[in-house]
């Protein structure tokens, strides 16, 4: 039996129906393009990379202002926000000349306390805000006492922990290394939490509730691990190590960390997996109690490389993530910016802007205020180009 000719399946009518139906589909089912933002410099430095290095913060907000320091080749710069744009400023960055260049920063009142690193060298400085004079003081510089076997020092990071005592972690050798000191200026010798390191691996120093927390990547074990001081006990008073993830490549020299009101801590790690469709990140959130959760995020794919992933925070809640990507296909960089979002248990990793430059080279190595960020301020992130170019953008521009 033949079929009718006039068949609804094969009528004009019907096809251009289907038509109309399945590109409606389609459009409705597309995925909405990532708007794009094209920054221009805030400042230029004879420096390479200024904002380097991945765990480090190097900016800061308070009643007087915005400010960040960055490396230059004659040392570390402080710049400020004015009403003319980012300005250097002048006593300061005099006062550290051929200071080692690459800065993490603790602010505590109207205290900077800033380590500042170089291979196998670590200093710090303290400048104070007088409000007489409306701008910072240079006080003192101090360098830590740096074994004679020292072959290298990728970067270091600086706390205070609740009785006011500071503390500077730092990569050295194979080894994880801290320095203990009551004010900031006077430093003990090196304690070594661990000496079985890769020459790739770094470290990280956090203040939590009465404790302070180091965590490192150790590429040997495939580990991201964790060891604890409590506030008061004897300076080589450390917990044994805990493991936070163990095996299947998770480890890199990728760190960077937020703290939040409540007392849990938020991380964000690189891996070393490298396959395409598995992830490249690990969000790693420790509980008030110290239990640790892993969540891996960002798969890899034949186009796009992700790197140096950073996080933070507004204190009223929202969570921010950072890092750069490389387009395999044209050598072109950005910067992803991302927020983190929890519904029902599950974990959301939303992308709300790239953030992109006009120059051909690599730029990266975002950077951050280590306090969260407070809802009634300006929310900067910084970045920098291999021209030594610096880049700035505030959360609070997002649409």
């Amino acid at each position: 039996m033949t079929s009718r000719p006039n068949s609804k399946k094969n009528s004009p009518l019907f096809s251009f129906l289907l038509c109309v139906f399945l590109c409606c589909t389609g459009l409705y089912s597309q995925k909405k393009k990532t708007p794009e933002i094209y920054l221009t410099p805030i400042f230029k430095v004879n420096y390479s990379d200024s904002t380097a290095d991945k765990p480090q913060s190097k900016s800061w907000t308070n009643d007087y202002g915005q400010w960040i320091v960055v490396g230059d080749k004659d040392g570390p710069k402080l710049l400020k926000k004015d009403t003319l744009g980012w300005t250097s400023h002048s006593t300061i960055n005099r006062a550290w000349h051929n200071l080692p260049n690459r800065a993490d920063v603790w602010i505590k009142d109207d205290d900077a306390y800033i380590v500042l690193v170089s291979e196998c060298a670590l200093s710090t400085v303290r400048i104070t805000y007088s409000q007489e004079q409306e701008t910072y003081e240079h006080l003192w510089k101090a360098n830590l006492p740096i074994p004679k076997e020292c072959n290298s020092i990728e970067t270091a990071t600086l706390t205070q922990d609740s009785k006011g005592q500071f503390w500077v972690c730092a990569d050295m050798n194979e080894k994880i290394m801290v320095w203990h000191s009551f004010n900031g200026k006077d430093w003990s010798s090196p304690i070594t939490i661990t000496d079985d390191i890769n020459a790739d691996d770094i470290s990280l120093i956090v203040s939590l509730k009465k404790q302070v927390s180091v965590i490192w990547s150790n590429q040997n074990t495939e580990t991201i691990n964790e060891v604890i001081h409590y506030d008061g006990d004897a300076i080589n008073n450390w917990s044994a190590p805990i493991i936070i993830q163990k095996g299947n490549n998770n480890a890199d020299d990728h760190i960077n960390a937020t703290v939040f009101k409540n007392g849990v801590l938020a991380l964000v790690t690189k891996n070393s997996v490298d396959k395409i469709n598995q992830p490249q990140f690990v969000l790693r959130l420790r509980d008030k109690k110290g239990k640790w959760t892993n969540i891996p995020y960002e798969p890899l794919n034949s186009e796009m490389s992700p790197s140096r992933p950073i996080i933070n925070h507004v204190q009223s809640g929202r969570i921010f993530e950072i890092h750069s990507v490389k387009n395999k296909k044209n050598n072109r960089y950005y910067l992803s910016v991302n927020e983190i979002i929890s519904k029902k248990g599950r974990w959301q990793f939303k992308e709300l802007v790239q953030l992109k430059t006009k120059i051909n080279g690599k730029n990266g190595d975002a950077t951050t205020s280590k306090a969260s960020f407070k809802e009634n301020e300006v929310k900067f992130i910084f970045f920098s180009d291999d021209l030594g170019n610096i880049y700035s953008f505030d959360f609070d521009n997002l649409q």
